[in-house]
Protein backbone atom coordinates (compact mmCIF):
# COMPACT_ATOMS: atom_id res chain seq x y z
CA UNK A 1 0.00 0.00 0.00
CA UNK A 2 1.39 3.39 -0.96
CA UNK A 3 1.87 5.89 1.42
CA UNK A 4 -0.47 8.10 -0.89
CA UNK A 5 -3.17 6.35 0.20
CA UNK A 6 -3.67 7.97 3.89
CA UNK A 7 -6.68 9.44 6.00
CA UNK A 8 -7.56 12.33 3.31
CA UNK A 9 -9.48 10.01 1.35
CA UNK A 10 -12.85 11.72 0.29
CA UNK A 11 -14.63 7.99 0.58
CA UNK A 12 -17.31 7.44 2.95
CA UNK A 13 -16.48 8.97 6.62
CA UNK A 14 -16.25 6.92 10.03
CA UNK A 15 -15.61 8.00 13.15
CA UNK A 16 -11.69 7.13 14.37
CA UNK A 17 -13.05 6.71 17.85
CA UNK A 18 -14.10 3.98 20.48
CA UNK A 19 -16.87 4.39 22.80
CA UNK A 20 -14.48 5.19 25.88
CA UNK A 21 -11.69 7.93 24.20
CA UNK A 22 -12.11 11.12 25.82
CA UNK A 23 -10.91 13.37 22.87
CA UNK A 24 -12.88 12.53 19.41
CA UNK A 25 -10.86 13.42 16.48
CA UNK A 26 -12.85 12.93 13.68
CA UNK A 27 -16.25 14.80 14.85
CA UNK A 28 -19.33 12.91 16.03
CA UNK A 29 -19.78 9.21 16.20
CA UNK A 30 -22.50 8.93 14.05
CA UNK A 31 -21.45 12.12 11.17
CA UNK A 32 -21.43 11.17 7.57
CA UNK A 33 -20.05 12.45 4.52
CA UNK A 34 -22.06 15.24 3.89
CA UNK A 35 -21.99 14.78 -0.14
CA UNK A 36 -22.60 10.96 0.65
CA UNK A 37 -25.32 9.12 -1.88
CA UNK A 38 -27.88 6.61 -1.80
CA UNK A 39 -25.20 4.43 -3.89
CA UNK A 40 -22.65 4.97 -1.36
CA UNK A 41 -22.15 2.58 1.86
CA UNK A 42 -23.60 3.81 5.16
CA UNK A 43 -21.05 4.94 7.62
CA UNK A 44 -19.29 1.96 10.24
CA UNK A 45 -19.07 2.70 13.71
CA UNK A 46 -15.41 1.60 13.79
CA UNK A 47 -15.83 1.08 17.27
CA UNK A 48 -17.90 -2.42 16.92
CA UNK A 49 -14.65 -3.10 14.71
CA UNK A 50 -11.55 -1.64 16.32
CA UNK A 51 -10.99 -0.84 19.36
CA UNK A 52 -8.79 2.65 19.38
CA UNK A 53 -8.13 2.99 23.35
CA UNK A 54 -8.97 0.49 25.98
CA UNK A 55 -7.95 -1.44 29.05
CA UNK A 56 -8.83 -5.07 29.11
CA UNK A 57 -8.02 -7.44 32.09
CA UNK A 58 -6.73 -10.69 32.41
CA UNK A 59 -5.94 -13.80 35.28
CA UNK A 60 -4.14 -17.36 34.04
CA UNK A 61 -1.95 -17.51 31.69
CA UNK A 62 -3.95 -19.69 29.26
CA UNK A 63 -7.41 -20.97 29.03
CA UNK A 64 -6.36 -24.15 31.00
CA UNK A 65 -5.71 -22.56 33.68
CA UNK A 66 -7.86 -21.48 36.47
CA UNK A 67 -8.41 -17.90 36.47
CA UNK A 68 -9.51 -16.88 39.93
CA UNK A 69 -7.73 -14.31 41.50
CA UNK A 70 -6.42 -14.13 45.15
CA UNK A 71 -8.63 -14.29 47.50
CA UNK A 72 -6.15 -11.12 49.27
CA UNK A 73 -7.85 -9.38 45.67
CA UNK A 74 -11.20 -7.18 46.41
CA UNK A 75 -13.08 -7.38 42.82
CA UNK A 76 -13.41 -3.79 43.41
CA UNK A 77 -9.53 -3.39 42.61
CA UNK A 78 -10.14 -3.04 38.80
CA UNK A 79 -9.83 -7.00 39.09
CA UNK A 80 -13.18 -8.87 38.62
CA UNK A 81 -13.13 -12.38 37.18
CA UNK A 82 -16.96 -11.26 34.79
CA UNK A 83 -14.59 -8.84 32.59
CA UNK A 84 -11.17 -11.09 32.77
CA UNK A 85 -9.64 -13.40 30.44
CA UNK A 86 -6.53 -15.35 29.86
CA UNK A 87 -3.16 -13.66 29.06
CA UNK A 88 -2.76 -15.36 26.35
CA UNK A 89 -6.09 -14.47 24.84
CA UNK A 90 -5.39 -10.80 25.61
CA UNK A 91 -1.86 -10.86 23.32
CA UNK A 92 -3.51 -12.04 20.85
CA UNK A 93 -6.04 -9.39 20.46
CA UNK A 94 -3.33 -6.92 20.40
CA UNK A 95 -2.80 -5.65 16.58
CA UNK A 96 0.31 -6.81 14.29
CA UNK A 97 2.35 -3.91 12.92
CA UNK A 98 3.63 -4.48 9.62
CA UNK A 99 6.07 -2.75 7.22
CA UNK A 100 4.48 -1.07 3.53
CA UNK A 101 6.24 0.40 0.95
CA UNK A 102 6.51 4.16 0.85
CA UNK A 103 6.62 6.90 -2.37
CA UNK A 104 6.59 10.32 -2.43
CA UNK A 105 5.35 12.13 -5.09
CA UNK A 106 7.44 15.03 -7.15
CA UNK A 107 5.54 17.94 -7.37
CA UNK A 108 7.94 19.07 -10.22
CA UNK A 109 7.02 15.90 -12.87
CA UNK A 110 3.31 15.83 -14.29
CA UNK A 111 1.99 12.30 -14.19
CA UNK A 112 2.70 12.59 -18.56
CA UNK A 113 6.50 12.41 -16.88
CA UNK A 114 6.54 15.98 -18.41
CA UNK A 115 9.40 18.07 -16.28
CA UNK A 116 8.06 21.45 -15.45
CA UNK A 117 11.21 23.65 -16.24
CA UNK A 118 9.62 26.98 -15.38
CA UNK A 119 8.76 25.32 -11.39
CA UNK A 120 12.47 24.48 -11.48
CA UNK A 121 13.97 28.07 -12.26
CA UNK A 122 11.40 29.07 -9.56
CA UNK A 123 12.67 27.36 -6.91
CA UNK A 124 14.89 29.57 -4.56
CA UNK A 125 18.44 28.57 -3.81
CA UNK A 126 18.40 26.36 -6.48
CA UNK A 127 21.81 27.95 -8.98
CA UNK A 128 19.99 27.09 -12.24
CA UNK A 129 22.96 28.83 -13.99
CA UNK A 130 25.47 27.22 -12.14
CA UNK A 131 23.52 23.90 -13.07
CA UNK A 132 24.08 24.60 -16.23
CA UNK A 133 27.16 25.95 -16.80
CA UNK A 134 28.81 22.25 -15.30
CA UNK A 135 26.79 20.22 -17.00
CA UNK A 136 26.70 22.19 -20.63
CA UNK A 137 23.48 21.74 -20.92
CA UNK A 138 20.15 23.78 -20.50
CA UNK A 139 17.62 22.78 -17.99
CA UNK A 140 14.97 21.68 -20.91
CA UNK A 141 17.61 19.51 -22.23
CA UNK A 142 18.25 17.78 -18.90
CA UNK A 143 14.54 17.62 -18.50
CA UNK A 144 13.87 15.71 -21.47
CA UNK A 145 16.73 13.15 -21.19
CA UNK A 146 15.40 12.49 -17.53
CA UNK A 147 13.11 9.94 -16.49
CA UNK A 148 11.79 10.69 -13.48
CA UNK A 149 8.90 9.59 -12.18
CA UNK A 150 5.97 11.44 -10.47
CA UNK A 151 5.49 8.95 -7.60
CA UNK A 152 8.93 7.98 -6.42
CA UNK A 153 9.75 4.59 -4.31
CA UNK A 154 11.42 5.45 -1.42
CA UNK A 155 13.70 3.13 -0.06
CA UNK A 156 15.60 4.67 3.08
CA UNK A 157 12.44 4.48 5.09
CA UNK A 158 9.63 2.18 5.62
CA UNK A 159 5.95 2.38 6.58
CA UNK A 160 5.05 1.31 9.65
CA UNK A 161 1.23 0.14 9.52
CA UNK A 162 -1.97 -1.42 11.28
CA UNK A 163 -3.23 -3.78 8.42
CA UNK A 164 -6.52 -3.83 10.17
CA UNK A 165 -7.06 -0.57 9.28
CA UNK A 166 -5.34 -0.20 6.03
CA UNK A 167 -7.83 -3.02 5.08
CA UNK A 168 -10.81 -0.68 6.03
CA UNK A 169 -9.10 2.33 4.21
CA UNK A 170 -8.99 0.09 1.42
CA UNK A 171 -12.98 -0.82 1.23
CA UNK A 172 -13.39 3.43 1.43
CA UNK A 173 -12.93 4.25 5.05
CA UNK A 174 -11.82 7.39 5.92
CA UNK A 175 -9.65 5.86 8.68
CA UNK A 176 -6.00 6.15 9.34
CA UNK A 177 -3.81 3.11 9.26
CA UNK A 178 -0.14 4.73 9.79
CA UNK A 179 1.31 4.46 13.02
CA UNK A 180 5.00 6.27 12.08
CA UNK A 181 7.73 6.48 9.08
CA UNK A 182 10.46 4.77 10.02
CA UNK A 183 14.35 4.46 9.22
CA UNK A 184 15.01 1.35 7.22
CA UNK A 185 17.02 0.04 9.53
CA UNK A 186 13.40 -0.02 12.25
CA UNK A 187 12.72 -3.69 13.28
CA UNK A 188 9.38 -4.12 13.79
CA UNK A 189 8.85 -6.08 17.90
CA UNK A 190 5.24 -7.40 17.64
CA UNK A 191 3.84 -7.62 20.70
CA UNK A 192 2.75 -11.74 20.21
CA UNK A 193 6.13 -12.20 19.21
CA UNK A 194 7.70 -10.43 22.35
CA UNK A 195 4.85 -10.93 24.97
CA UNK A 196 3.65 -14.59 24.58
CA UNK A 197 6.94 -15.87 25.60
CA UNK A 198 5.99 -14.80 28.85
CA UNK A 199 3.80 -17.62 29.30
CA UNK A 200 6.32 -20.12 28.92
CA UNK A 201 8.71 -18.00 31.47
CA UNK A 202 6.20 -17.71 33.93
CA UNK A 203 5.54 -21.63 33.71
CA UNK A 204 8.75 -22.06 34.77
CA UNK A 205 8.83 -20.44 37.28
CA UNK A 206 5.50 -22.27 38.83
CA UNK A 207 3.55 -18.87 37.89
CA UNK A 208 -0.25 -20.26 36.33
CA UNK A 209 -2.15 -17.49 38.26
CA UNK A 210 -1.08 -14.48 37.36
CA UNK A 211 -3.45 -11.33 36.68
CA UNK A 212 -3.24 -8.17 35.66
CA UNK A 213 -4.52 -5.45 33.09
CA UNK A 214 -3.25 -3.88 29.04
CA UNK A 215 -3.79 -0.26 28.31
CA UNK A 216 -3.41 0.63 24.71
CA UNK A 217 -4.06 3.78 22.64
CA UNK A 218 -3.68 4.35 18.95
CA UNK A 219 -5.21 1.21 18.25
CA UNK A 220 -2.63 -0.57 19.91
CA UNK A 221 -0.28 1.70 18.94
CA UNK A 222 0.78 2.90 22.21
CA UNK A 223 0.58 -0.44 25.16
CA UNK A 224 1.24 -0.35 28.40
CA UNK A 225 0.92 -3.92 30.47
CA UNK A 226 0.83 -4.93 34.20
CA UNK A 227 1.57 -8.53 35.25
CA UNK A 228 1.04 -9.54 38.82
CA UNK A 229 2.31 -12.55 40.14
CA UNK A 230 0.94 -13.47 43.59
CA UNK A 231 3.49 -16.05 44.34
CA UNK A 232 5.99 -13.11 44.97
CA UNK A 233 4.02 -12.20 48.11
CA UNK A 234 5.47 -10.30 50.85
CA UNK A 235 3.96 -8.81 54.29
CA UNK A 236 5.24 -5.92 55.65
CA UNK A 237 4.64 -6.12 59.51
CA UNK A 238 3.43 -2.72 61.43
CA UNK A 239 5.74 -3.34 63.76
CA UNK A 240 7.93 -0.36 63.74
CA UNK A 241 11.41 -1.69 64.82
CA UNK A 242 14.86 0.10 64.48
CA UNK A 243 15.90 0.87 60.73
CA UNK A 244 19.95 1.23 62.42
CA UNK A 245 21.78 1.12 65.56
CA UNK A 246 22.59 4.66 66.41
CA UNK A 247 19.76 6.39 67.99
CA UNK A 248 21.19 10.27 67.26
CA UNK A 249 23.53 11.69 64.86
CA UNK A 250 24.51 15.62 64.32
CA UNK A 251 20.44 15.91 63.76
CA UNK A 252 19.56 12.33 62.17
CA UNK A 253 17.16 10.57 64.39
CA UNK A 254 16.96 7.45 64.21
CA UNK A 255 13.86 5.15 64.70
CA UNK A 256 13.34 3.25 67.34
CA UNK A 257 10.65 2.22 68.90
CA UNK A 258 10.82 0.46 72.36
CA UNK A 259 8.31 2.25 74.99
CA UNK A 260 4.52 1.69 75.39
CA UNK A 261 2.97 4.14 73.88
CA UNK A 262 4.32 3.20 70.59
CA UNK A 263 2.94 -0.78 70.78
CA UNK A 264 -0.41 1.47 72.08
CA UNK A 265 -0.33 3.43 69.13
CA UNK A 266 0.17 0.39 66.85
CA UNK A 267 -2.86 -1.47 68.35
CA UNK A 268 -4.89 1.11 67.47
CA UNK A 269 -5.04 0.49 64.11
CA UNK A 270 -4.38 -3.44 64.29
CA UNK A 271 -6.49 -4.03 61.09
CA UNK A 272 -4.38 -2.19 58.95
CA UNK A 273 -0.75 -3.22 60.59
CA UNK A 274 -0.10 -5.95 57.68
CA UNK A 275 0.55 -4.51 54.77
CA UNK A 276 0.31 -6.90 52.15
CA UNK A 277 2.60 -6.79 48.67
CA UNK A 278 2.95 -8.73 45.29
CA UNK A 279 6.03 -8.19 43.27
CA UNK A 280 4.94 -7.75 38.93
CA UNK A 281 6.34 -5.88 35.95
CA UNK A 282 4.84 -3.64 33.69
CA UNK A 283 6.34 -3.41 30.04
CA UNK A 284 5.18 -1.63 27.20
CA UNK A 285 6.16 -0.06 23.53
CA UNK A 286 5.31 2.21 21.22
CA UNK A 287 5.03 1.99 17.65
CA UNK A 288 5.14 5.80 16.90
CA UNK A 289 8.35 6.96 16.71
CA UNK A 290 9.77 5.48 20.15
CA UNK A 291 12.72 3.04 19.70
CA UNK A 292 12.58 1.21 22.03
CA UNK A 293 10.41 -2.28 24.29
CA UNK A 294 10.69 -1.77 27.54
CA UNK A 295 9.90 -4.10 31.07
CA UNK A 296 10.96 -3.09 34.56
CA UNK A 297 9.96 -4.61 37.94
CA UNK A 298 6.89 -2.74 40.21
CA UNK A 299 5.18 -3.64 43.58
CA UNK A 300 1.52 -4.05 43.99
CA UNK A 301 -1.04 -3.62 46.88
CA UNK A 302 -4.00 -5.83 46.58
CA UNK A 303 -5.92 -4.54 48.77
CA UNK A 304 -6.15 -0.98 47.00
CA UNK A 305 -5.32 -2.08 43.81
CA UNK A 306 -2.37 0.49 44.03
CA UNK A 307 0.68 0.04 41.70
CA UNK A 308 4.09 1.31 42.49
CA UNK A 309 6.21 1.80 39.50
CA UNK A 310 9.80 1.81 39.06
CA UNK A 311 11.52 -0.69 41.59
CA UNK A 312 13.92 -2.01 39.63
CA UNK A 313 16.25 -2.37 36.80
CA UNK A 314 14.64 -1.13 33.38
CA UNK A 315 14.85 -3.51 30.87
CA UNK A 316 14.74 -2.27 26.81
CA UNK A 317 14.87 -3.74 23.34
CA UNK A 318 15.36 -1.09 20.49
CA UNK A 319 14.03 -1.81 17.34
CA UNK A 320 16.97 -2.83 15.48
CA UNK A 321 18.77 -6.03 14.12
CA UNK A 322 16.44 -9.21 14.24
CA UNK A 323 14.76 -8.16 17.81
CA UNK A 324 12.64 -11.66 17.95
CA UNK A 325 15.22 -13.72 16.42
CA UNK A 326 16.91 -15.34 18.84
CA UNK A 327 19.97 -17.22 18.23
CA UNK A 328 20.28 -13.58 16.02
CA UNK A 329 20.16 -11.89 19.46
CA UNK A 330 22.91 -14.25 21.02
CA UNK A 331 25.42 -14.15 18.27
CA UNK A 332 25.27 -10.35 18.69
CA UNK A 333 25.71 -10.62 22.44
CA UNK A 334 22.19 -9.51 23.47
CA UNK A 335 19.76 -11.49 25.48
CA UNK A 336 16.60 -12.40 23.42
CA UNK A 337 13.39 -11.19 24.21
CA UNK A 338 12.08 -14.74 25.00
CA UNK A 339 14.74 -15.18 27.86
CA UNK A 340 14.22 -11.46 29.40
CA UNK A 341 11.30 -12.40 31.50
CA UNK A 342 13.05 -15.10 33.59
CA UNK A 343 15.66 -12.95 34.59
CA UNK A 344 13.02 -10.00 35.27
CA UNK A 345 11.05 -12.72 37.21
CA UNK A 346 14.42 -13.16 39.28
CA UNK A 347 14.99 -9.96 39.59
CA UNK A 348 11.64 -9.07 41.31
CA UNK A 349 11.99 -12.10 43.42
CA UNK A 350 15.02 -10.94 44.63
CA UNK A 351 14.10 -7.42 45.20
CA UNK A 352 11.14 -8.23 47.46
CA UNK A 353 13.23 -8.97 50.21
CA UNK A 354 14.23 -5.36 50.76
CA UNK A 355 10.63 -3.42 50.70
CA UNK A 356 10.49 -4.30 54.04
CA UNK A 357 13.03 -1.66 54.77
CA UNK A 358 12.35 0.41 51.82
CA UNK A 359 8.23 1.14 53.24
CA UNK A 360 9.65 1.36 56.84
CA UNK A 361 12.15 3.82 55.59
CA UNK A 362 9.84 6.42 54.12
CA UNK A 363 7.46 5.69 56.88
CA UNK A 364 10.18 7.19 59.28
CA UNK A 365 11.94 9.30 57.24
CA UNK A 366 11.02 12.59 57.49
CA UNK A 367 11.30 16.40 55.56
CA UNK A 368 11.68 19.25 57.88
CA UNK A 369 10.35 22.09 55.69
CA UNK A 370 10.83 24.67 59.11
CA UNK A 371 14.62 24.11 58.49
CA UNK A 372 14.62 23.75 54.87
CA UNK A 373 14.63 27.22 52.52
CA UNK A 374 11.67 26.07 50.37
CA UNK A 375 8.47 24.82 51.15
CA UNK A 376 6.41 21.26 50.47
CA UNK A 377 5.05 22.53 47.02
CA UNK A 378 8.42 24.48 46.29
CA UNK A 379 9.98 21.17 46.72
CA UNK A 380 7.28 19.10 44.47
CA UNK A 381 8.03 21.36 41.36
CA UNK A 382 11.71 20.91 42.02
CA UNK A 383 10.97 17.63 40.97
CA UNK A 384 9.47 18.25 37.63
CA UNK A 385 5.97 18.46 38.98
CA UNK A 386 3.64 21.07 37.13
CA UNK A 387 2.70 23.68 39.60
CA UNK A 388 -0.85 22.94 39.84
CA UNK A 389 -0.25 19.48 41.10
CA UNK A 390 2.88 20.46 43.78
CA UNK A 391 -0.42 22.73 45.17
CA UNK A 392 -2.47 20.49 45.33
CA UNK A 393 0.28 17.23 46.63
CA UNK A 394 1.43 19.89 49.21
CA UNK A 395 -1.77 20.95 50.57
CA UNK A 396 -2.51 17.34 51.21
CA UNK A 397 0.70 16.15 52.84
CA UNK A 398 0.73 19.15 54.87
CA UNK A 399 -3.08 18.57 56.22
CA UNK A 400 -2.47 15.13 56.94
CA UNK A 401 1.15 15.07 58.78
CA UNK A 402 1.34 14.93 62.20
CA UNK A 403 3.52 17.95 62.23
CA UNK A 404 2.39 20.33 59.31
CA UNK A 405 5.70 21.24 58.77
CA UNK A 406 7.52 17.44 59.02
CA UNK A 407 5.97 14.93 56.17
CA UNK A 408 7.07 11.87 56.42
CA UNK A 409 8.57 10.81 52.83
CA UNK A 410 5.77 8.01 52.64
CA UNK A 411 3.13 10.77 53.00
CA UNK A 412 4.64 13.03 50.37
CA UNK A 413 4.63 9.88 47.93
CA UNK A 414 0.95 9.18 48.13
CA UNK A 415 -0.39 12.64 48.19
CA UNK A 416 1.67 12.82 45.08
CA UNK A 417 -0.38 10.04 43.34
CA UNK A 418 -3.96 11.10 45.09
CA UNK A 419 -3.24 15.22 43.42
CA UNK A 420 -2.52 13.13 40.34
CA UNK A 421 -5.93 11.40 40.26
CA UNK A 422 -7.65 14.60 41.38
CA UNK A 423 -6.56 17.25 39.26
CA UNK A 424 -4.51 15.89 36.55
CA UNK A 425 -6.22 16.11 32.79
CA UNK A 426 -4.04 14.48 30.17
CA UNK A 427 -4.00 11.33 28.91
CA UNK A 428 -2.60 8.33 31.59
CA UNK A 429 -0.55 6.86 28.80
CA UNK A 430 1.45 10.55 28.63
CA UNK A 431 4.93 10.26 28.89
CA UNK A 432 4.62 13.34 31.72
CA UNK A 433 1.89 11.09 33.72
CA UNK A 434 4.09 8.30 33.73
CA UNK A 435 7.14 11.10 35.13
CA UNK A 436 5.29 12.11 37.52
CA UNK A 437 3.79 8.72 38.88
CA UNK A 438 7.98 7.50 38.74
CA UNK A 439 8.92 10.32 41.37
CA UNK A 440 6.41 8.59 43.50
CA UNK A 441 8.80 5.62 42.91
CA UNK A 442 12.10 7.26 43.33
CA UNK A 443 10.61 8.58 46.63
CA UNK A 444 10.08 4.74 47.99
CA UNK A 445 13.36 3.80 46.22
CA UNK A 446 15.56 7.24 47.56
CA UNK A 447 13.95 8.99 49.62
CA UNK A 448 17.72 10.87 50.78
CA UNK A 449 18.58 11.23 47.19
CA UNK A 450 15.35 12.95 46.38
CA UNK A 451 15.60 15.40 48.52
CA UNK A 452 19.52 16.12 47.58
CA UNK A 453 17.90 17.03 44.13
CA UNK A 454 15.24 19.37 45.41
CA UNK A 455 18.20 21.07 47.03
CA UNK A 456 20.40 20.60 44.22
CA UNK A 457 17.78 22.76 41.98
CA UNK A 458 16.99 25.34 44.77
CA UNK A 459 20.45 26.02 44.81
CA UNK A 460 20.41 26.59 41.11
CA UNK A 461 17.76 28.73 41.10
CA UNK A 462 19.07 30.88 44.12
CA UNK A 463 20.98 33.86 43.47
CA UNK A 464 22.52 34.58 46.96
CA UNK A 465 25.01 32.55 48.34
CA UNK A 466 23.73 32.63 52.14
CA UNK A 467 20.32 30.84 50.92
CA UNK A 468 22.37 27.53 49.33
CA UNK A 469 21.60 24.24 51.05
CA UNK A 470 23.88 21.28 49.90
CA UNK A 471 27.64 21.63 51.32
CA UNK A 472 29.88 23.48 49.01
CA UNK A 473 31.95 21.16 46.89
CA UNK A 474 29.25 18.39 46.89
CA UNK A 475 29.47 17.41 43.42
CA UNK A 476 27.73 13.94 43.49
CA UNK A 477 24.08 12.35 45.31
CA UNK A 478 23.75 10.09 47.42
CA UNK A 479 20.83 7.80 48.81
CA UNK A 480 23.05 7.42 52.21
CA UNK A 481 22.14 8.73 55.32
CA UNK A 482 25.70 9.11 56.30
CA UNK A 483 26.53 11.36 53.16
CA UNK A 484 23.60 14.33 54.56
CA UNK A 485 23.89 14.19 57.97
CA UNK A 486 25.51 18.31 58.05
CA UNK A 487 22.69 19.25 55.62
CA UNK A 488 19.53 20.77 57.63
CA UNK A 489 16.23 19.55 57.08
CA UNK A 490 16.23 15.73 57.46
CA UNK A 491 15.08 13.78 60.29
CA UNK A 492 14.79 10.47 60.60
CA UNK A 493 11.86 10.13 63.95
CA UNK A 494 9.92 7.69 66.19
CA UNK A 495 6.63 8.57 64.61
CA UNK A 496 5.64 8.12 61.55
CA UNK A 497 2.77 10.54 60.06
CA UNK A 498 1.30 7.89 58.53
CA UNK A 499 0.38 4.25 60.46
CA UNK A 500 0.04 1.13 58.37
CA UNK A 501 -3.76 1.83 58.36
CA UNK A 502 -3.91 5.26 57.47
CA UNK A 503 -1.20 4.50 54.57
CA UNK A 504 -3.96 1.88 53.54
CA UNK A 505 -6.34 4.00 53.89
CA UNK A 506 -4.99 6.55 51.68
CA UNK A 507 -4.92 3.66 49.00
CA UNK A 508 -7.88 3.16 48.99
CA UNK A 509 -8.60 6.64 48.25
CA UNK A 510 -6.53 6.19 45.52
CA UNK A 511 -8.40 3.22 43.67
CA UNK A 512 -11.75 5.10 44.02
CA UNK A 513 -10.65 7.61 42.33
CA UNK A 514 -9.12 5.14 39.57
CA UNK A 515 -12.71 3.61 39.79
CA UNK A 516 -14.09 7.18 39.23
CA UNK A 517 -12.50 7.77 36.00
CA UNK A 518 -12.94 4.29 34.71
CA UNK A 519 -16.71 4.66 34.79
CA UNK A 520 -16.58 8.04 33.07
CA UNK A 521 -14.47 6.67 30.24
Amino acid sequence: MSAQANSSSSQPRSPDSSSNETENTSGDENDTNDSRTDTDRPALPLADLLTRETDRKFVGLTENDPQEYPDEVPPETRCSPETSRSFKDIIKVLPKASSGELWATNDFVETSGRVDTAAIRRVHGLDVDALESYTGSSIEDLAAASEADAVVRVYDHQDIVDDRRKALNALGYDVKFRWQIASDSYSIINPQEAYLPIISALQQRGETNPFGWVSYRDWGGLLKMVVICPSLRNVVSGDQEDIEDDVEEDGITIAVSNDSDSDENSNKDEEGSETIIYGGFQTGYDFRGTQTLWARPILFFPDSGTVLPDMGERYTRRHYGKATNADHERSQGRVPISEWWRSIYDDIDTRMIDVDTAIRRTRAIAYDFEDLPFSVEDCYTYWGIANRYAVAAADRATSIASLSSRPTVYNLQFSLLIALLDQYEGSWASDTYQEYTEVAGELLRKPAMMIQLAMQEHDRQTDEPDERVLPEGQQTLSDALDDIVDIPGITVDSEADLSDGDAQRLQDRVQRCLDDIESVT
